[in-house]
């Protein structure tokens, strides 16, 4: 009998047609707040990741070094031990410092990345970013016909200098001579061999890449600054690179992870996605809230009914059930439709790529999205929960009218 009325009630008549109307602006309102959380949150989920697979692919998973930043000698047995891991696909040696770049008068400052560059596919993606040249970090001959030490360099900084394959540069490091106090510049001059581009803005404007031998010469370092490290699980890279670092013996070794690296981008965007959470959930917050003055509405509407189905043998708990469903069937539609139009768009912008985005602007050029069930299901059941406390308070109300007093009322 309840759900007989509940529909009733939920239907209306021409009487209550003010009632009706709230009743269809509450269920779209839960409805459009349930489909733009799911879309807003599957586009949040898509840009995380497409920052992480970049970050990643040019960082890779982890790297072993030595405390107070003292070098590594001997770094191929070091690198034969780190591959004995089970837990370790690829391992290759870097070495990593500040310098200025110059070409024709235009300076910047630059990351100086030497890595051994058929070690570095299997560790990085590095190899798959250049965009134009080849991924080669060897002597080769400029424009000028001199043959001079390779360099790779980020296509932001490219366009910055006005360099192209071929291209001569000067790089100015800091070089520690012994017998000196402080470091002292030193300059050496690279052709430009490949122009790479990783979809990140910051790496393609500050990191070059050269040969482990010259960026020894420039730094007049020995050895290397650490040995970068791909693993079998890249979401465990944080207990992998720990486990490798007791794998070799520990101390004096310590172990870094792409997590911690980038630690405050990835707690601002969980921070992001959270506040979008709540601002959008505001949406449904006020559609709740219309449930309930609509619900509030209804029983003055219907009191002298109330009445009577109380002086008929209704119970108090059967009038409060009739209200509840009539909320909650509200909010069960609208967050249902809302969840499955948002899951149908997120599926249209996946498969078909329906919005772009200005890829001299963003570091993508499609709209991403990630649907995560999790996110899905917490979205739907925030609704629901939502729709069921707008509900409570006015049906307990009706269920407190006294059937005498009710039927007396016009």
């Amino acid at each position: 009998m309840e759900w007989f009325i509940a529909f009733r009630y939920l239907r209306g008549k021409r009487k209550i047609g003010f009632i009706s109307l709230i009743t269809y602006i509450s269920a779209g309102g839960v409805f459009l707040g349930t489909l733009v959380l799911v879309i807003a949150l599957s586009i949040a989920n898509g840009f995380e990741k497409e920052v992480r697979d970049r970050i990643v692919g040019t960082l890779a998973h982890g790297k072993i070094l030595k405390y107070h930043s003292r070098p590594i000698t001997g770094y191929d047995s070091l690198r034969k031990e780190i591959l004995a891991h089970p837990h370790v696909v690829g391992a290759a040696p870097y070495i990593s410092g500040k310098a200025g770049i110059e070409h024709d008068q235009v300076q910047e400052g630059v990351m100086v990345m030497g890595i051994d560059a058929e070690l570095e596919s299997t560790v990085t993606d590095l190899d798959k970013a250049v965009k134009y040249g080849r991924f080669r970090v060897d002597s080769m001959e400029s424009v000028r016909g001199r043959m001079l030490p390779g360099i790779l360099i980020g296509i932001g900084l490219a366009d910055k200098m006005g360099v192209r394959e071929g291209s001569e540069v000067v790089l100015i490091g800091l070089a520690p001579v012994e017998g000196a106090l402080d470091p002292v510049p030193k300059m050496a001059r690279y052709v430009v061999c490949g122009i790479f581009e990783t979809g990140m803005y910051e790496y393609d404007l500050n990191l070059v890449y050269t040969s482990l031998d010259a960026a020894r010469e420039l730094f007049n370092v020995r050895g290397v600054e650490g040995i970068n490290v791909r693993t079998t699980d890249l979401f465990a890279a944080d207990r992998i690179t720990q486990s490798v670092k007791e794998h070799i013996g520990g101390y004096p070794y310590r172990a870094s992870d792409w997590k911690s690296q980038n630690r405050s981008l990835f707690q601002w965007m969980k921070l992001e996605k959270l506040v979008i959470f709540i601002v959008i959930s505001l949406i449904i917050v006020v559609a709740a809230f219309s449930i309930f003055s609509s619900l509030i509405m209804m029983i003055l509407e219907k009191r002298r009914e109330i009445g009577i189905l109380m002086g008929m043998g209704a119970t108090a708990g059967s009038i409060m059930k009739i209200f509840i469903l009539n909320g909650t069937v509200i909010g069960f539609l609208g967050s249902t439709c809302g969840a499955l139009a948002g899951l149908f768009l997120c599926y249209l912008q996946h498969r078909y790529q329906l919005i772009g985005l200005p890829g001299d602007i963003y570091f993508i050029n499609k709209l991403p999205v990630l649907i995560r069930p999790l996110d899905v299901i917490a979205v739907y059941l925030s609704a629901n929960v939502l729709c069921f406390v707008a509900t409570s308070y006015p049906a307990w109300q009706a269920s407190r009218l006294l059937p005498a007093e009710s039927i007396r009322y016009e």
